[in-house]
């Protein structure tokens, strides 16, 4: 059995990730069928999935709805930008749904502002925070999780308020089955129950479970989850990364055009400086996937940035090792601690409780893994 991807610095550790008989992840495996040149009868064509996109926007248009014409959910980072980047100039009424969850950061603000600025109009969604910060409270302390029930909710409530305002498209980001897991099972273009059920949900933990497991009325909780399947025949819930082919580089340079900010820095946790940026529980998210699955931020980006050819496997691991480790900083814990209202003990406790012993040593001052990448 492999530890690590042959290619990639993917561990076995990922959930959802399989392996071919040389030790490639499954994730490769579909970066390599997305970018296949020849004539191979694997190979996507991509100028033909441009043209059914156009077709689909005729065909929406042809529909005449009351209001828009599209939804798009947005956080206001480089890839929402870009989903709405490829609407414009069609005659569309765009309508972006962002969900203000959390903490949103200061440069968050600012990138989310150049949204309406590109043509969309703009709907800020906020949660009943006395509710949301009890879920926020449980999905951490009980899951490890903090955005255990967000990540449901920002997949599931644009596509509500578009069959609600009767609009016949939304149009969301990269299908994360394929692009991160490299998943065959799942419908590549369109949003599905099975999706979302374990892609959105955390191994199958869906509002309505969460809703019976702690006695939360379900009613409460509809915003979270995905609406029925007939409902969801209601808009056309299709995926961008289909049409287009997906690529934080490609993303970043579109969403410069229309004003995105990167940070004058590295983000904490990673090399890069224009991801994760908008909020601040995410940061505590992606640290907690590193305690209970021994991969953080920085994995997930030189893996893409290995399979792209723009470093080598060797650098990558020099990469990981620098930047995936680094301890939670108070400018994230403190925000943190106080919007969900635990103290300080309350959190490290937690930490110890999900670091993975199969993964990493008995060590409180470091994490250093039982085995390390070659």
């Amino acid at each position: 059995m492999y530890n690590y991807c042959s290619v990639c610095l993917l561990p076995k550790t990922k959930p959802y990730i399989n392996f071919d008989k040389h030790g490639k992840c499954s994730a490769c495996i579909f970066h390599e069928k997305k970018n296949i040149k020849n004539n191979s009868k694997n190979k996507i064509d991509w100028k033909k999935r441009k043209k059914e996109f156009d077709i689909l926007i005729k065909k929406i248009k042809k529909i005449k709805a009351p209001f828009y014409d599209v939804c798009v959910p947005v956080s206001g980072g480089k890839d929402s930008i870009t989903q709405i980047s490829h609407l414009l100039n069609k005659k569309l009424r765009i309508l972006a749904v962002n969900i203000d969850y959390g903490i949103k950061t200061t440069i968050g603000h600012q990138n989310l502002s150049r949204v309406t600025k590109m043509g969309a109009n703009l709907i800020t969604y906020r949660p009943d925070l006395r509710l949301h910060k009890k879920i926020l409270r449980i999905s951490f302390l009980k899951f490890g999780d903090p955005d255990l029930m967000s990540h449901c909710m920002l997949h599931a409530l644009p596509i509500r308020i578009a069959i609600e305002l009767k609009v016949p498209m939304t149009l969301l980001g990269e299908n994360a089955a394929l692009e991160y897991s490299g998943s065959t099972s799942i419908n590549e273009k369109k949003m599905s129950l099975k999706w979302f059920e374990n892609y959105a949900s955390n191994k199958g933990m869906t509002p309505k479970k969460f809703s019976k497991l702690f006695k939360i009325p379900y009613e409460n909780l509809k915003m979270y989850d995905l609406p029925s399947i007939t409902d969801l025949k209601k808009t056309h819930p299709v995926f961008c990364s289909y049409f287009f082919k997906w690529s934080s580089e490609n993303n970043l340079k579109i969403a410069k055009k229309f004003g995105f900010k990167s940070l004058k820095r590295n983000a904490e946790g990673t090399y890069r400086s224009y991801v994760g940026i908008d909020e601040k529980i995410n940061r505590i998210h992606q640290y907690f996937k590193l305690l209970k699955f021994g991969y953080g931020r920085a994995t997930d980006h030189a893996c893409e940035d290995i399979r792209n050819n723009k470093i080598s496997r060797k650098k990558g691991i020099q990469l990981v090792k620098k930047y995936d480790r680094v301890k939670l900083s108070n400018y994230f814990i403190n925000d943190f601690i106080k919007f969900i209202n635990i103290d300080l003990k309350t959190f490290t406790k937690t930490l110890q409780k999900y670091k993975n012993k199969k993964i990493w040593l008995k060590n409180n001052k470091q994490l250093i893994k039982k085995y390390e990448i070659q």
